[in-house]
């Protein structure tokens, strides 16, 4: 008779993430990535339509193109600096606020 091995399967996705985020901290520092530079994409994304502003005219104001601001709005972009990104909130007429929240 086969030995039967217990086969445990998680129920989601992100009882999943929540298990390797625990244990491993590589995998901490790739997700804690991932979403922050989500988060800027989106939230560039997000403002500038509220502003009701086309990706051209943003471009205008910070004297550069609108394929630049397609690629800083998408999310599989991973480059940010905060110059670029403070000059963004500035042309949205907001605040940069960066802050570091403790583990």
């Amino acid at each position: 008779m086969k030995n039967k091995q217990k086969v445990r399967y998680l129920r989601t996705v992100s009882q999943h993430i929540e298990q390797e985020y625990k244990k491993s901290a590589e995998f901490r520092k790739a997700y804690d990535e991932e979403v922050a530079r989500l988060r800027i994409s989106y939230q560039i994304g997000k403002l500038r339509k509220k502003r009701g502003l086309s990706q051209s005219e943003l471009a205008r104001k910070l004297n550069t193109t609108q394929q630049t601001i397609s690629r800083l709005e998408d999310t599989r972009n991973l480059q940010f600096s905060v110059s670029t990104l403070a000059k963004i909130a500035s042309a949205l007429k907001s605040r940069l606020c960066i802050h570091f929240v403790p583990v």
